[in-house]
């Protein structure tokens, strides 16, 4: 792996055991989770699937694709996510259907056509995003389906203009790069909606779907009691393409066209 790559590596190997606790234990994770699970399931088949999870740690995503009998190739660069990830399976007894890999989402080290889906939930933003793009678009079967989850260079804009940080707003919007930072992980790069789907369809894919996620949750400086009625609301606001350019995240589904 290239030094940067390996820098990336050691920083989340120093969170690999309390990451799924501090990533995907709040109510904004759990709109999050649901939302793409839910979208999931109108895009893969019911029959096994062969899926590569880029960026994929510690497996939160591709166990509950395996117990539904997909074969999983989970692909990180922290070996002691890919540690937690191999234990996670071996709770859900699913070892056998997920395999680990170490190695960069910028050259992946599989044939041609070899996978019906691939899942990148937020790891696309320490990727090289062109280059990522094609050996994404290389790797997957004609047919086959990208699920991609980007965080919104626009949501910080928003979120800061509603505290009255006037200047850091200004500042965030002349940034051509912009990087956010959630709960100690290292730093991802941020897109705007134009930016992503520009990216995709330069590559060459279909985009099937556009979804914002958390289009509200995250600008709530108290959140409600009656949680399910505002995770009901998100799931609705994910529906409205046009929301999407101020969610916290943007979540794509692409397809690679049918030759």
């Amino acid at each position: 792996m290239v030094r940067k790559d390996k820098e990336l590596a050691r920083k989340y190997d120093l969170l690999a055991e309390k990451y799924n606790e501090k990533i995907h234990s709040s109510l904004g994770a759990n709109i999050r989770n649901r939302i793409i699970f839910s979208t999931l399931e109108k895009f893969i088949d019911q029959a096994p699937s062969k899926i590569l999870d880029a960026g994929g740690g510690t497996g939160f995503y591709s166990i509950p694709l395996a117990l539904k009998g997909h074969k999983i190739y989970l692909l990180d660069t922290s070996e002691k996510m890919l540690k937690k990830a191999r234990e996670n399976a071996h709770e859900h007894g699913v070892s056998e259907r997920v395999r680990t890999i170490r190695g960069s989402m910028d050259c992946l080290e599989f044939p041609d056509s070899c996978f019906d889906v691939i899942l990148c939930h937020l790891a696309f933003g320490y990727t090289k995003p062109s280059q990522t793009l094609s050996e994404f678009y290389r790797v997957l079967e004609n047919g086959g389906i990208l699920s991609l989850t980007v965080a919104n260079k626009y949501y910080y804009s928003i979120r800061e203009s509603l505290k009255g940080n006037f200047p850091e707003v200004e500042e965030i919007l002349q940034t051509e790069r912009f990087f956010e930072s959630p709960h100690g992980i290292p730093r991802i790069k941020t897109f705007t909606r134009s930016e992503i789907v520009s990216l995709c369809l330069d590559a060459s894919f279909e985009l099937l779907r556009v979804k914002g996620i958390k289009v509200v949750t995250d600008y709530l400086s108290e959140i409600p009691r009656k949680t399910r009625i505002l995770e009901r609301l998100e799931e609705k606001m994910s529906e409205i393409e046009d929301l999407s350019s101020m969610a916290r995240h943007i979540y794509l589904i692409c397809r690679k066209p049918l030759h």
